[in-house]
């Protein structure tokens, strides 16, 4: 099983800080076994500017430009779904941050136990059974299953379109296809492979998704998609039916 991995960012306009937290976290990852790829910010500017994606974002509440509350409504706004753990000197300012849906609120100087308890109740409220964790020389992914509109293989690289974005990836479709479970994706050509989710309509040679894109459906493919994807749906009509 690949290992678990998460991409974190520091945002606090005190390097001291930085320090501290990358010293916390090596030992929360040396403890627990994972993999925590982090970047240090210094404002909120710089965050926003990254336009990166993160499973965590540790925010300090007070910072020259934007303050941390700033920088979480800016984040909201612009859908970052990303967990927010507010670590501020100022206790009072809890409530002020959670108005945009933050997390955890810690106090400075930042007590282990503490941060510790913060980032293993964030693991334990993942579903890793509807992940797709993908780990490569280059990047490392986790990618909702739900959000899977299609994979696409290029020679040793497949492009995993999602409903948010295009991910261009150093593996080729088999190897991605393996790890997808077979209840809810099927190949359907020799390039592709499909999420039945996303299906809004096909015939016997073409799919249509629901973002309007379309896939072929290859002759040696077909009999096994139209039994899969029937299957599926009534699956599907099964779970939400009354």
């Amino acid at each position: 099983m690949d290992k678990m991995t998460m991409k974190a960012a520091v945002c606090d306009d005190e390097k001291i800080f930085h320090k501290e937290v990358s010293g916390l976290l090596r030992k929360f990852m040396n403890s627990r076994n994972i993999e925590i790829y982090t970047d240090y910010y210094d404002n909120g500017e710089e965050l926003l500017k990254s336009k990166r994606e993160y499973d965590i974002i540790f925010l300090d509440y007070q910072m020259e430009g934007l303050n941390g509350i700033e920088t979480g409504e800016k984040l909201r706004e612009a859908n970052y779904d990303s967990i927010i753990i507010f670590i501020s000197a100022y206790p009072a300012a809890a409530l002020d941050a959670y108005e945009v849906k933050t997390f955890r609120f810690l106090v400075k100087p930042i007590d282990e136990a503490k941060l510790f308890k913060a980032l293993d109740d964030y693991l334990k409220s993942i579903d890793y059974d509807n992940l797709l964790l993908l780990n490569t020389h280059e990047e490392h992914y986790k990618i909702k299953l739900s959000e899977i509109i299609y994979l696409e293989g290029d020679g040793k690289y497949t492009t995993v379109r999602t409903k948010k974005q295009s991910l261009r990836i150093r593996l080729n479709l088999k190897q991605l296809e393996q790890k997808l479970p077979q209840s809810k994706f099927i190949r359907c050509s020799k390039s592709f492979v499909v999420g039945f989710a996303h299906i809004s309509n096909h015939n016997s040679t073409e799919i249509i998704f629901d973002n309007g894109e379309k896939a072929i459906i290859g002759g040696h493919y077909a009999a096994k998609f139209k039994t899969e994807f029937q299957n599926y749906i009534m699956r599907y009509n099964e779970v939400y039916s009354v």
